[in-house]
C-alpha cells in the first residue's frame, strides 16, 4: 500500500506512468481528511502540427478515485502544480451507516 499527499505529486505521477492499472488499488491520496484509492491514472497531453508532423506535449496528469473525484495536476515548467482540491468526507445517514450501505437496508 503507498499513501501519497499532493507533496508528492511529481514522484507518484512518474510511478503510477509505470505502473500496470491492475495495481492501482494500492496507490492512495490522503488529502487531509480521508484517503481516497486510485482507480484510474491519465496522461493529459495537446496535441499540434508542426511541418505535416503530429506532436503531443504532457501538459498533465488526471487521478481518478473509486469514490468519483479526480485530482488534476498541470505542468508548470519543471514541476507539477496541483489544481484545487477539495475534501468531501463521506455523509452518514441511517444510525450513522455509510450511505453505500444504507441503501441496503430494509
Amino acid at each position: 500500500m503507498i499513501i501519497f499527499n499532493v507533496d508528492s505529486m511529481n514522484l507518484i505521477c512518474n510511478t503510477l506512468q509505470k505502473t500496470p492499472k491492475q495495481q492501482f488499488n494500492t496507490f492512495f491520496f490522503n488529502d487531509g481528511c480521508q484517503n481516497h484509492q486510485v482507480a484510474d491514472f491519465t496522461t493529459l497531453e495537446e496535441y499540434f502540427d508542426v511541418h505535416g508532423m503530429s506532436q503531443a506535449i504532457t501538459t498533465g496528469y488526471k487521478i481518478t478515485f473509486i469514490g468519483g473525484g479526480e485530482l488534476v495536476t498541470k505542468m508548470d515548467g519543471e514541476s507539477l502544480q496541483v489544481m484545487p482540491f477539495t475534501c468531501q468526507p463521506e455523509t452518514k445517514a441511517d444510525y450513522g451507516i455509510s450511505t453505500k450501505v444504507s441503501k441496503y437496508m430494509f
